[in-house]
């Protein structure tokens, strides 16, 4: 395939900072190797100083003509993806993590529903969960129809960020990822696509996520909490017809994320350290929290679970129904 990729349909968007070759290795083969064979793999390096992450581009991107590669000064994750909406050329735009992995019809079977859908601008899929060590856990099944989707949006994010595909118009007429967050912007994004151009999520798994100890998830649990409180304040503005104050939101959120929320929000970074199998290091940050709230039942149960989910890979799945 050459370099004129003006027909293209499919954008694969991955940004990369400091990512292990170990991940890239893992990730960026599995776009590669997709059964949909005509696509541009944009990756954006988010200002990586890493020289192993560098040259590991350089040298998947010398072997495939698909790859566009390029270094962009350091930015941060929401402003890069940003940056990558406005350089794809593709029509859709399939977003991919760089310590994740795709299966081999992920792009060929998203695309073909947003084919047969034109009233669908974002489509996602269940996942395969993984320990940091690549150790299978689940299948997560995600809310399928437009109306579930809407209604789970008010708890919790209904997508995995790395399985979606969406279309480039729809991402563009909102204004893609808020500068603002700097966290849970897909969380931000696709409640706003979803509102906008519709959303669903194909039942099979097509999109293999891994829980690492270094992702945003666990090492900015508080922050990703205030972010998401943040979209709700906005999606309850737009619900009143009223215009979207993200400064006033982040404020209000910033209040709300004390205390209580403070603590959960602990917990469940605590969670993520322990499903990326890193028993040790979540031992004692359960232990802490449960020192510092003696009260809470919740604490000592789930440091019981951590013992059980430890010493027991057959009740893991048990451990989290």
């Amino acid at each position: 395939m050459g370099k004129n990729l003006g027909c293209e349909v499919v954008t694969v968007l991955m940004s990369v900072w400091n990512t292990p070759l170990r991940m890239l290795s893992r990730a960026i083969p599995s776009i590669l190797a997709q059964t949909l064979r005509e696509f541009e793999f944009l990756i954006l390096d988010d200002g990586s100083d890493s020289v192993t992450t560098h040259d590991c581009l350089r040298e998947f991107a010398a072997r495939d003509t698909r790859i566009r590669l390029s270094f962009e000064p350091r930015l941060g994750l929401t402003a890069t993806l940003n940056r990558g909406l406005e350089m794809a050329r593709g029509e859709l735009i399939a977003r991919q993590d760089a310590d994740d992995w795709s299966d081999p019809r992920r792009l060929e079977a998203q695309s073909d529903y947003l084919a047969s859908h034109p009233e669908i601008g974002l489509v996602g899929s269940a996942a395969w969960t993984h320990q940091d060590d690549e150790t299978a856990l689940w299948v997560v099944r995600m809310p399928a129809s437009q109306a579930e989707i809407l209604d789970a949006f008010w708890t919790r994010n209904p997508f995995v960020h790395g399985s979606v595909m969406f279309r480039s118009p729809a991402a563009r007429a909102v204004r893609g990822y808020r500068v603002e967050l700097r966290a849970a912007q897909d969380y931000d994004l696709f409640w706003r696509l979803a509102e906008s151009a519709g959303a669903a999520n194909l039942e099979e798994p097509l999109y293999h996520y891994r829980y690492s100890a270094e992702s945003v998830s666990a090492s900015r649990a508080a922050e990703q909490t205030r972010a998401m409180r943040a979209a709700r304040l906005l999606a309850e503005m737009r619900r009143r017809g009223e215009p979207e104050e993200v400064d006033a939101a982040l404020r209000a959120a910033t209040l709300g994320c004390v205390g209580e929320e403070g603590f959960r929000a602990s917990l469940k970074q605590a969670d993520h350290v322990m499903l990326a199998g890193r028993y040790n290091q979540a031992a004692r940050e359960y232990l802490r929290l449960a020192h510092s709230h003696p009260a809470s039942l919740t604490a000592w149960g789930k440091l019981a679970r951590l013992a059980l989910f430890s010493v027991a890979p057959p009740a893991r799945r048990f451990c989290f129904r």
